[in-house]
């Protein structure tokens, strides 16, 4: 069984002022000494003795495994986007084109059908100088008649 004992607090001071060379705490900058040569990378390195070792390999294949996946998933999009291209500018682009001269062609012949058909309103509703109207009106009539 535990035996719990209570402690005063002159007990505390008294023990503290004998061991004041020896304070948890100090003011002195020495204790912290800093290699003004050490790297970044040298600190970072160092950082691996606090990590354990076990944990240090599962990180390093987790990190391997996400690595490799993210190579894998580079490349496939890669060579899709590459597959896709292609294809796009050896049967897409052709048909495409294809299809606007197909519409500037539709486009074209609806303006001189509109022009034929304007020329002949306006010649069939003209009167021409020197020619009855009642003639024109008729028709153009063979020379020698």
């Amino acid at each position: 069984m535990v035996k719990l004992e209570e402690v005063s607090n002159d007990h505390i001071d008294e023990s503290l002022s004998d061991n004041d060379q020896y304070s948890d705490y100090s003011d002195d900058e020495d204790d912290f000494d800093v290699d003004e040569d050490e790297s970044l990378l040298d600190r970072i390195a160092a950082l691996k003795e606090i990590i354990p070792l076990k944990h240090r390999q599962r990180m390093s294949s987790s990190v391997s495994t996400v690595t490799s996946w993210g190579k894998t998933g580079a490349t496939f999009v890669g060579k899709s986007a590459w597959v896709l291209t292609t294809s796009m500018l050896l049967l897409v682009l052709p048909l495409a084109l294809e299809i606007e001269k197909e519409q500037a062609l539709v486009a074209y012949e609806k303006e001189a059908m509109q022009q034929q058909g304007t020329q002949q309103m306006l010649n069939s509703g003209m009167y021409q100088p020197g020619q009855p109207q009642a003639q024109s009106q008729k028709g153009l009539t063979p020379p020698g008649f």
